[in-house]
């Protein structure tokens, strides 16, 4: 028995001296991540001492040949142009990120990955599965940001933050749960918990009118919370709006939260992807930082 204790204590410090580590996805072509979502990761990873790894994805374009597009387009020019668009990009983006992570004082490492335009968003998710979560930006006027978060979300089996188009502005003190009592909620809390220890503040938020829910679910979690030491509490909002997913981030906001924390969910429906109405509506336009996990 004393070997064993030994043993767990042993596992809970080795435990609390691993370093976290965050993935930074950086996309070239055929839109370029913006300068901002580098400089919010880096600001966030600075939080939590967490290893950064920017990785930036270059696409490889095949050639079909055709004898009349390369006629009238001069295809293999444009494609060679592109290509350089994205090495060039990959570059730059690169250098920003070393740059902002060295004067911050945030341990970096970054690399290239070349894939083919059609599976980007599948190469993204793929190299997301070796880290604690993924770092992401959603741009209403730029779809091809939505698409990666949506496959890293889906298809990589990790956690992912997702910050609004600006800068983020200070430590995340004050967590907002959305919680349904739904298994993706519940995966949410779970990988939540190093954001969920660190935080002066948790609030278990629940919607009533939206969908069928225990009445003293939300007030159970933060019970729960309590029991473990944490400073939560739980509010009761109404939903009465035709977007879920801006009532939710709308409440959060309300409640000076720093961080939203909530399930991603979808399902397939026939040959599409159909997502739920809060992870939408939050995809569409995040208004604070959002831990999504499906």
């Amino acid at each position: 028995m004393e070997i064993d204790d030994c043993n767990r204590g042993g596992s809970r410090e080795m435990e609390q001296d691993m370093t976290a580590q965050y993935f930074l996805p950086l996309a070239t072509y055929p839109d370029a991540s913006s300068g901002l979502i580098i400089s919010n990761a880096v600001t966030f990873a600075g939080y939590y001492s967490a290893h950064l790894h920017a990785c930036a994805l270059t696409v490889a374009i095949p050639h079909i040949p055709n004898a009349w597009s390369s006629l009238l387009l001069d295809t293999p020019k444009m494609i060679e142009h592109a290509e350089t668009v994205s090495r060039d990009r990959a570059a730059t983006l690169v250098s920003s990120a070393t740059n902002l992570a060295a004067s911050a004082e945030v341990e970096l490492s970054s690399r290239t990955v070349k894939t083919t335009l059609p599976l980007l968003h599948d190469t993204a998710a793929t190299e997301a599965r070796f880290f604690d979560l993924a770092i992401l930006e959603c741009i209403a006027d730029v779809p091809d940001t939505r698409i990666v978060a949506e496959a890293i979300i889906f298809g990589s089996g990790r956690p992912a933050i997702i910050f609004p188009n600006k800068a983020l502005a200070g430590p995340i003190d004050h967590l907002v749960i959305a919680w349904d009592g739904s298994r993706a909620a519940a995966r949410a809390v779970n990988d939540a918990k190093p954001f969920i220890r660190k935080a002066k503040r948790v609030s278990v938020l629940s919607l009533t009118g939206e969908k069928p829910l225990p009445e003293p679910s939300g007030a159970h979690l933060a019970e729960i919370l309590v029991a473990s030491g944490v400073n939560a509490s739980a509010t009761v909002a109404r939903f009465t709006s035709s977007s879920i997913g801006q009532i939710i981030q709308q409440t959060a906001l309300e409640l000076s939260a720093d961080m939203l924390v909530m399930g991603g969910f979808g399902h397939s429906r026939l040959r599409d992807f159909v997502l739920g109405g809060a992870t939408d509506g939050v995809l569409h336009e995040p208004l604070l930082p959002v831990l999504m996990s499906h």
